[in-house]
């Protein structure tokens, strides 16, 4: 199964029971000097009752990696610069794993991390800075699903002008906006639903 996300991690106790271990990958926010966003990811998931396994991706071995999927019920890839994090996979050369992850167990993506869910995150250029990803040049991501994610849909009017002009310039994709109360839960290629999630 895959949760894709805005904000709100409200929905996911409904698919994954608290006690539960979610691998958590911050690695998105790593160029931020603040990063209360992906922190607040990480203590809300804490509340609900998960037990949380920190995956370093820039730190940590493939190996170490590896090991901790294989040990782990459902993944949780958290918001951040889109870009940054794509380059940190590929880096690792672990998208191939991550991607056989999310097609046989839980994966959840949130913001960035849905993002990176979609064939490709070229369309998110002017909502992330590509040059915190200095040498990514290829911007094909995990193509978990055929369309792609506008997240935190109405947050902010700047934001969402930008995302409307998104999807006038991409007029052969589909895009689905998401507001930060709502999720898409997808149970194979063909079978999703956009749910709210307050």
């Amino acid at each position: 199964m895959i949760i894709l996300l805005s904000k709100n991690k409200a929905i996911i106790y409904q698919y994954i029971k608290p006690g539960s271990t979610i691998g958590f990958i911050p690695t998105a926010s790593e160029p931020d000097s603040d990063r209360w966003y992906m922190e607040e990811d990480r203590n809300d998931l804490t509340q609900i009752g998960y037990k949380l396994i920190i995956i370093d991706i820039t730190n940590e071995s493939k190996q170490t990696i590896l090991n901790t999927l294989n040990s782990i019920d459902a993944l949780f890839v958290a918001g951040g610069n889109s870009f940054y994090l794509l380059q940190a996979l590929k880096d690792k050369n672990i998208l191939h794993e991550l991607t056989n992850f999310a097609q046989n167990k839980t994966y959840i993506g949130s913001s960035a991390g849905a993002c990176i869910a979609c064939p490709t995150i070229d369309y998110v250029e002017k909502l992330d800075d590509t040059t915190q990803a200095p040498h990514l040049n290829d911007y094909s991501a995990m193509g978990l699903v055929d369309f792609y994610i506008l997240p935190h849909y109405g947050s902010k009017e700047k934001y969402t002008k930008l995302a409307d002009g998104i999807e006038r310039k991409y007029k052969n994709r589909i895009f689905i906006k998401l507001s930060n109360s709502q999720a898409i839960i997808i149970r194979n290629p063909t079978d999703y639903e956009i749910v709210n999630t307050d």
